[in-house]
């Protein structure tokens, strides 16, 4: 958006009758909660010698923002709805069904929800209409057999008038065992005691495009933590619209930020091309992947770096960060400097400790030894997401002995990045280009990048 103030003041007046500097304003600009927006000032005709435009980075405040929540707009996203959402139990132990009743207040500007229910390997969900009522009810039927731990969280997504399908939701945490439950006992004896989870974990994952089978051991990662874990997880190609309209930058940052003022945590994979462009941001020859150029969202990986890795060599920060690798198709050669000084895990060997660190929960306590069933390296793949995830990275593993120098091939030249598929969407709009312009920084004590935006 552009606007031109036109007017004449002579040399004499260049103060207003108050005697102040003149000042100019605008009503009527209409923005959007949590985005950030550039202005910039300057003279027409632009002065012959120097630079006199005034820039100045304006960031709105989110709906969350007590200063805002009633803003029309924010109302229409939800800011002030309280769901008061309940749960009731009931068992028929004659059939071995588990009854569920989630109850909870419909919203204003929502007229359909999804309600869910998600435990240790299972998920259902309900679509219910509001139907003018000021409550709803919405009952699930499951079989004892299914239930292997006592909570389960409760979901319920609304669909405002404003955000639609991009709203945010409510959660809470249900004990739902109105039976004994066996637990183990034998911690004295060295023998792991079952560690029940208890509340949901966030975690942003970060890595590089480096081949598609690759790409497909990720994305069944994803779905191994989101299905049999309980996990939430954040992936820029499982928020590509989100993405496309904040930008690489301040998707990156805002996740960021949510992630360090909260229990969430940031997962690094790893990798050949992590270690490639880690490289090229202290120096190297630049990195350009043919997956990059093919994703809709482009090179993610360096932007990360830029942001993330000044933050990750701060002692304070090291909770936040969790380093890992897939070591049947990488090595701990892929991992960068900067995280030499942490745990570096080894997936799926090492993921039940890596997913200790997610519940910032110790697998190894005075007088007991912690376990999770199902989450061992002999064990993840007994379920059909673990199953999916260990056949992905036996597919990568297959292919990498037929192709030594698979990473090699998937390299481009810059004549070959002129081409159809291109990414610019994500770093470029119709009027506005963000550059990264990265730098390395080394010493015998510590590496870290950092960028501006121009």
């Amino acid at each position: 958006m552009c606007v031109q103030f036109s007017y004449t003041i002579s040399h004499q007046y260049q103060l207003n009758p108050n005697n102040n500097k003149w000042t100019f304003s605008l009503d009527g600009v209409v923005v959007e909660p949590g985005h950030t927006y550039m202005v910039s000032v300057f003279n027409l005709p632009e002065p012959n010698i120097g630079d006199y435009t005034i820039r100045k980075q304006i960031t709105i405040p989110g709906c969350d923002d007590r200063r805002i929540q009633k803003a029309q707009m924010c109302l229409e996203n939800g800011s002030l709805w309280d769901p008061h959402m309940s749960a009731s139990v009931s068992v028929d132990m004659e059939h071995k069904r588990l009854f569920i009743v989630v109850g909870f207040e419909p919203a204003i500007y929502s007229e359909k929800y999804q309600v869910s229910i998600q435990g240790h390997g299972f998920k259902r969900s309900q679509n219910v209409s509001k139907k003018n009522t000021t409550s709803q009810n919405v009952t699930f039927e499951l079989g004892l057999s299914q239930l292997s731990q006592c909570n389960m969280v409760l979901m319920i997504q609304p669909f405002f008038v404003r955000c639609k399908n991009d709203c945010w939701h409510s959660e809470k945490i249900f004990h739902y065992c109105p039976y004994p439950v066996n637990t183990s006992t034998s911690a004295s004896k060295g023998q792991p005691e079952c560690f029940q989870v208890q509340d949901r974990k966030r975690v942003l994952i970060i890595y590089s495009h480096d081949h598609p089978l690759y790409k497909i051991i990720v994305l069944k990662l994803c779905a191994f933590l989101t299905t049999t874990c309980g996990t939430e997880v954040v992936l820029d190609l499982l928020d590509s619209t989100r993405l496309g309209v904040l930008g690489s930058i301040q998707w990156l940052d805002w996740h960021r930020k949510q992630i360090e003022s909260s229990s969430a945590k940031i997962l690094i994979l790893c990798s050949r091309g992590v270690q490639a462009k880690w490289r090229a941001m202290c120096g190297d020859k630049k990195v350009f992947l043919r997956e990059d150029v093919r994703s809709p969202v482009g090179d993610m990986l360096t932007p990360a770096l830029s942001l993330m890795v000044p933050h990750f060599v701060r002692s304070a920060s090291f909770e936040k960060y969790i380093v890992a690798y897939f070591d049947d198709v990488c090595s701990e050669e892929d991992v960068p400097t900067p995280f030499n000084i942490t745990v570096r895990y080894k997936l799926m060997k090492q993921f039940e400790e890596l997913f200790f660190r997610i519940l910032d929960t110790e697998k190894h306590e005075p007088g007991r030894v912690n376990h999770i069933n199902g989450l061992a390296e002999d064990e993840y793949h007994r379920c059909p997401a673990g199953r999916a995830l260990r056949d992905a990275i036996e597919a990568f593993q297959a292919y990498q002995l037929e192709h030594p120098q698979w990473f090699e091939e998937e390299l481009l030249e810059n004549s070959e990045l002129e081409v159809g598929e291109t990414s610019a969407e994500i770093y470029t709009d119709a009027k506005t280009t963000t550059n990264l312009i990265t730098y390395c920084v080394t010493d015998s004590n510590s590496s870290y990048v950092s960028y501006v935006k121009t």
